[in-house]
């Protein structure tokens, strides 16, 4: 991290500069909540009117706060606050930087003639054109369609009303008003609204909801409130509604029923001449009572006046009994006029005889008062027969209209009881009518409103805060993201810790990163931290030497370009300037390298064994120090492992020995040819070489293959191309390398 220390700089700049232009331009979030309070019966939270409910005899519409949840929550509602506020169509001003929507702040409003069809499957924006004294007009595409404020206006997607609000039209900004589909805005908003109990204790509710515009948002959530409270009361209603319907449905059939069975009563009443059944029973079993014992009289009055007229026909002259016709003044008159003549008679006679003229005249006079009083009692006897004969056809009148009594009272107690069963029926419905219209007129909702909407005065989205804090983490993270990433992705071997924990052969020297690629020799008075490691090198070799004596030292590694050569000549030139004879045989046949770079004679290793030229002919001083000898590996020849297996090679490093205190053997790469392994058997110490950054991380199992089997003699590794990291230094304060700048990147480039 360090060493791209400008890197995160620039990506922590660049990452608080985009959060800073995010904050700018991006549109804010507010919150806009509110609470109510829901009438759950199981938590005890009443409105008040359940009593007076039952105390009518009526039952209360129970309800929860998980119902009313549900409700709140359901597409219905958020349809009909969709379609009340027209929220599907937005109105936009478009100004030099940002394009701002609009809401209450709208100098226009359009108002869709039939919201249900609007023919948009998504949504189409309208370019507004206003102009000082002329008409309006829409652009979509390129149509164009003209109005007047308040006119109808027919669109491709609606038909609509465009009318100003007040609100100041600013000359500077474009408009534009977007129509979307319902079902879009609906689904929208439905998924935006949170509405959760408060804790499973209470019956209190929060709803909320996230929105650009505050003031959308509080007129969202109070149409919301209003929608569900009115909802709450109509559909409580809607029971009181049916109830009053049925009753006046029903009191109309009653009522047409008793009307209809007292007119049947006063019609039975008018037939059968009972207005009252029981004084008419009544009447006639008096008028019974009075014929029969007028029929009695009659019969004892007739029963005396036929013993009067048995009388008068076997005595004639007797007195006849006056009192036995009180009834009759004008009969007793001639009863007594018929006795006092006949006392007068018997006077008469007394004194005179029946001769006697007064004695005649008095029997004359008695004969025509007999005759009178014969006549009046036949027609006493006629009329008592004929009182008698009418009351005995009064009396059996009367006993039939008795006998019919039953039939006609049965007849009347059904039509009175059927009155009176219509007439207690349309006195409760008209009872339960006033009642349920009480009830109606005191409906309460299900939910009572605590806290009305109300949007929070600072946004919740974006979080200032939050956006710089994770825009910093981003800058540092993002290229410590990459070069952890890079790092895993990484096959290749970056640092010692990773080749001392798979290898347990001993590390005898490090050399750092040089920027040149080509194989260099460092000069005498060059004083670098490369120059300094090299000595280092040299020196743990001698302390090797100093237990077992090292005069044959070969250099190899996994693969080319891990820097054999490099290392080889100059370990050679640091053995050198500690006054040791060197030479460097350089055996890589197949790729040699060495004469090229320094400048030296092709002819070498090759020429020498073909015995086409001798030891001396070979041997070349390094050029310009000449602090060492070079045997260059000559021709690349035909088949390099069969003349490395030739006994003239041992013969050759025999001499050589002779000549030179250290014989550096340049080798092939190990991992990939059979070379290195051949020349193995004249190495007294083996140095193989990994290069940071470039030997794979599964070739350490190769060298550990080699140590087991123990292919190479006294095996040492030499890291190579050390890159210098923070805390890790070679110069020991002695040496410094040139600072690189962070424009030394480009500069390259």
């Amino acid at each position: 991290m360090w060493r791209n220390r400008y890197w995160v700089a620039l990506s922590v700049a660049v990452s608080f500069a985009l959060a800073f232009i995010y904050l700018r331009y991006t549109t804010p979030q507010f919150q806009i909540t509110a609470s109510i309070l829901v009438r759950d019966d199981s938590k005890g939270s009443e409105f008040g009117d359940t009593a007076f409910l039952e105390s009518m005899g009526l039952s209360s519409v129970e309800s929860s706060v998980d119902n009313e949840v549900e409700l709140l929550k359901s597409r219905t509602l958020m349809e009909s606050v969709v379609e009340d506020l027209q929220l599907h169509v937005q109105y936009f001003s478009k100004g030099h930087v940002k394009t701002s929507e609009l809401f209450e702040k709208s100098p226009f409003k359009l108002t869709l003639v039939s919201p249900g069809k609007v023919a948009v499957t998504k949504p189409v924006t309208y370019r507004l054109i206003v102009k000082k004294g002329r008409p309006y007009a829409f652009q979509i595409n390129s149509k164009h369609f003209e109005a007047s404020f308040g006119d109808t206006i027919h669109l491709p997607h609606a038909v609509a009303i465009l009318t100003k609000t007040g609100n100041p039209i600013s000359t500077d900004d474009a408009y534009a008003i977007t129509i979307s589909p319902p079902e879009l805005v609906v689904n929208h908003y439905q998924k935006a609204l949170i509405i959760a109990p408060t804790n499973k204790l209470v019956s209190t509710v929060n709803i909320s909801i996230n929105e650009t515009l505050p003031k959308r948002g509080e007129a969202i959530l109070e149409k919301l409130l209003f929608n569900y409270l009115k909802a709450s009361i109509a559909d409580k209603n809607r029971t009181s509604d049916s109830t009053i319907n049925f009753i006046n449905a029903n009191l109309t059939q009653v009522s047409n029923e008793l009307s209809d069975l007292e007119k049947q009563i006063e019609k039975f009443q008018r037939i059968h001449q009972v207005p009252d059944l029981d004084a008419h029973i009544r009447h006639l079993m008096n008028a019974l009572d009075q014929h029969r014992q007028d029929r009695n009289r009659y019969a004892i009055q007739l029963q005396i006046v036929d013993s009067l007229s048995k009388f008068l026909a076997k005595n004639p002259d007797h007195i006849v009994p006056a009192q036995l016709f009180s009834h009759d003044p004008g009969f007793a008159l001639l009863v007594e006029k018929y006795n006092e003549f006949q006392l007068a008679l018997r006077e008469k006679l007394i004194t005179v005889t029946e001769s006697h003229p007064k004695v005649h005249l008095l029997n004359v006079q008695l004969e025509q008062v007999r005759t009178s009083l014969l006549a009046s009692v036949r027609a006493q006897q006629n009329d008592l027969q004929t009182g008698i004969s009418a009351l005995k056809t009064y009396e059996s009148t009367t006993q039939n209209q008795l006998a019919e009594m039953p039939a006609i009272a049965r007849q009347f107690v059904e039509l009175k009881r059927q009155q009176q069963i219509k007439q207690d029926l349309y006195i409760l419905l008209l009872k339960k009518r006033v009642e349920t219209a009480i009830s109606k007129s005191s409906t309460l909702a299900n939910a009572r409103v605590i806290d009305r909407p109300k949007a929070v005065p600072d946004p919740i989205k974006p979080n200032r805060q939050l956006i710089m804090l994770i825009s910093g983490f981003v800058g540092i993270g993002f290229p410590l993201a990459v070069l952890h990433l890079k790092s895993l992705l990484n096959t290749r071997i970056v640092n010692k810790a990773e080749v001392t924990a798979h290898l347990s052969v001993p590390v005898l020297g490090e050399i750092s990163h040089h920027n040149n690629s080509k194989i260099t020799l460092l000069g005498d008075n060059v004083q670098s931290q490369i120059r300094e490691q090299f000595r280092v090198l040299r020196t743990n070799i001698l302390f090797l030497s100093a237990s077992k004596p090292i005069q044959v030292i070969m250099l190899t590694s996994s693969m080319g370009g891990e820097g054999k050569s490099f290392v080889a000549v100059n370990l050679c030139n640091a053995l050198a300037l500690s006054g040791k004879k060197v030479l460097l045989l350089e055996l890589d046949l197949r790729r040699p390298g060495i004469a090229k770079n320094l400048g030296l004679k092709v002819p070498g290793f090759t020429s020498y064994i073909a015995f086409t030229a001798t030891l001396d002919d070979i041997i070349q001083p390094v050029q310009p120090a000449k602090t060492f000898d070079i045997i260059t590996g000559g021709i690349i020849p035909p088949n390099p492992a069969e003349m490395l297996s030739l006994p003239e090679v041992d013969d050759m490093i025999r001499l050589l020995k002779t000549r030179y205190d250290f014989i550096i053997i340049d080798t092939p790469p190990i991992g990939l040819i059979t070379d290195a392994r051949l020349l193995s058997r004249f190495a007294d110490l083996s140095l193989y070489i990994i290069r940071q950054h470039f030997t794979y991380k599964n070739q350490l199992d190769q060298i550990r293959e080699i140590q087991d089997l123990n292919q190479l003699p006294r095996m040492h590794l030499i890291l190579n191309d050390i890159k210098i990291t923070p805390g890790y230094n070679y110069t020991y304060g002695y040496y410094e390398e040139k600072k690189r700048h962070f424009w030394d990147a480009f500069k390259k480039t």
